[in-house]
C-alpha cells in the first residue's frame, strides 16, 4: 500500500515505493510463489510480452542499441503488474493507496499556485507537482476518473465526500495544462459511461449523472482556474488547421511534424522497423520533415507511443501491440461485467490508452507506471465472483 501511495508525488518517491513494493513481496514470494504465477496466464500480458520480446530482439537491426537498451530500462516498472496480484482481494484498499498519493499531489499543486507561491520544483512551473507536467496531468486525470464513479455511487454523504475530490482532481489536471489527458478524460466519460450503462443492469443512471457531471466540473474548472490549457489548445487548433490546409509553414504542429517524419522511415522499413532506439540515426538523422523553420533531425522519440511502435518495431510489432489492446480491453470489459465499480479502473486505462496516442510512453518509466498499476487494477480477478469472470 505504501509503494501506490508514493508512487504519483515524484520520481524520486517512485523508486522508492517500487524498492518497497518488491522488498515487501520477496518473503511472500518465497512463501506462496503461486500467487505472482497467476497473472501469467491472462492473454493480454502474453500479447503485452511478446511485444516487448520483439522489442529487444529488434536491439539485433537498430542502428543505436545503446540507446535502444537506455530507452527499454523504462519497462521495468511493468513489475508492477504481477506485484499487485496477490492483493487481488484487497482491491479497494489498494486503489484507497492510490487516491491518497494523488490527492497529495493536487495538494502540492494548490500549493505552488497559491499566494505561498511554494517554490519546490519550480524547473517545472507553477502548478505542475514535483514531476514533468505530463505525468502530473496523467495522474489527475487517473484520479479524477475513479473518484467521479465513487461520487455518485451512493447517497449525499458519499457526494459531499468525494465531489470536492473530484474537483481538486480536476483543477490539478487544468493547472497541468495537459493537453493528452484532457482529451482521454473527455473521451473516457463517454466510453466508460457507454460501457458501464451496455454492462451493468441498473447503472444506466449512474453512468449517465457521472458523465454529465465530470464533463460539468471539468468545464468550470478550465474557465476559473489559471492555466495555459485554453491557448495550447488554440495554438495546436490553428497549427493544425495551418498544416491540413497548406497555409502555413510546413508541419506546424510539432506532432505532426514528428510523425510525419516517423512514418517516412517507416516506410523504409515496413516489416521489422528501425529497431528500438533507431529513431534519432535512422530517421531523424535523414527525415527532411520541418516544424516552422527547425529541422527534425535531432529528434530522439515520437510523440506517439502507438507511431513509435510502429517505427521501431514495424507491422509485425503493431499487430503484436494491437493484439495486446484488444485482448487487454476483453479481460477488462469481463471484470465490469462481474463487479461494475472496475468501471473505474477500466476508464482510467482509457485515460492511459487515448493519452498515449500524444506521447511516447514507452520511453518513460513514470508513464508506464500508471499504464501498469490501472492495467492491473483493472483485470485482477474480484473477489466475488471469482469462477464467473474466469469463465470469460
Amino acid at each position: 500500500m505504501a509503494g501506490l501511495y508514493l508512487q504519483p508525488i515524484s520520481t524520486a518517491t517512485s523508486n522508492i515505493g517500487l524498492g518497497i513494493a518488491i522488498g515487501g513481496s520477496v518473503p511472500l514470494l518465497i512463501a506462496n510463489p503461486r500467487l505472482f504465477a497467476a497473472p501469467w496466464n491472462q492473454p493480454w500480458l502474453r500479447w503485452l510480452l511478446a511485444w516487448l520480446a520483439l522489442s529487444w530482439l529488434s536491439l539485433l537491426w537498430s542502428s543505436d542499441a545503446r540507446f535502444g537498451v537506455e530507452q527499454f530500462r523504462a519497462c521495468r516498472v511493468l513489475v508492477w503488474i504481477p506485484l499487485l496480484w496477490p492483493a487481488r482481494n484487497h482491491w479497494l484498499w489498494l486503489v484507497a493507496a492510490l487516491l491518497t498519493g494523488t490527492t497529495m499531489l493536487q495538494m502540492m499543486q494548490a500549493t505552488q499556485m497559491s499566494a505561498l507561491a511554494w517554490p519546490v520544483s519550480s524547473r517545472f512551473g507553477r502548478g505542475h507537482g514535483l514531476t514533468s507536467p505530463t505525468q502530473t496531468g496523467l495522474w489527475d486525470a487517473i484520479s479524477l476518473s475513479f473518484l467521479l464513479l465513487f461520487a455518485v455511487m451512493g447517497g449525499w454523504r458519499r457526494a459531499l465526500a468525494f465531489l470536492p475530490l473530484s474537483v481538486l482532481a480536476a483543477t490539478g489536471l487544468v493547472w497541468s495544462a495537459t493537453r493528452a489527458s484532457v482529451i482521454g478524460v473527455a473521451v473516457e466519460l463517454v466510453v466508460a459511461g457507454v460501457v458501464l450503462a451496455c454492462t451493468s443492469k441498473g447503472w444506466i443512471k449512474r453512468a449517465l449523472v457521472r458523465c454529465v457531471v465530470g464533463l460539468v466540473i471539468l468545464g468550470g474548472v478550465s474557465l476559473v482556474a489559471r492555466s495555459q490549457l485554453q491557448a495550447k489548445f488554440e495554438q495546436a487548433i490553428k497549427e493544425t488547421k495551418q498544416t491540413v490546409q497548406g497555409e502555413g509553414p510546413v508541419n506546424a504542429e510539432y506532432r505532426l511534424a514528428m510523425w510525419s517524419m516517423a512514418f517516412d522511415g517507416w516506410k523504409q522499413h515496413p516489416i521489422l522497423g528501425v529497431g528500438i532506439g533507431g529513431i534519432p540515426k535512422t530517421i531523424a538523422e535523414h527525415s527532411t520533415a520541418v516544424y516552422k523553420d527547425r529541422p527534425m533531425n535531432q529528434v530522439r522519440m515520437i510523440h506517439s507511443t502507438y507511431i513509435q511502435a510502429l517505427a521501431e518495431t514495424g507491422l509485425i510489432g503493431a499487430l503484436l501491440f494491437a493484439g495486446f489492446m484488444i485482448s487487454f480491453f476483453r479481460r477488462a470489459l469481463a471484470v465490469v461485467r462481474v463487479d461494475p465499480v472496475r468501471i473505474t479502473a477500466f476508464g482510467a486505462c482509457v485515460v492511459w490508452f487515448v493519452a498515449a496516442a500524444f506521447d511516447g510512453y514507452q520511453q518513460s518509466g513514470g508513464f508506464l507506471t500508471v499504464g501498469a498499476i490501472c492495467m492491473a487494477l483493472a483485470t485482477m480477478p474480484t473477489a466475488t465472483d471469482p469462477a464467473r469472470l474466469n469463465a470469460h
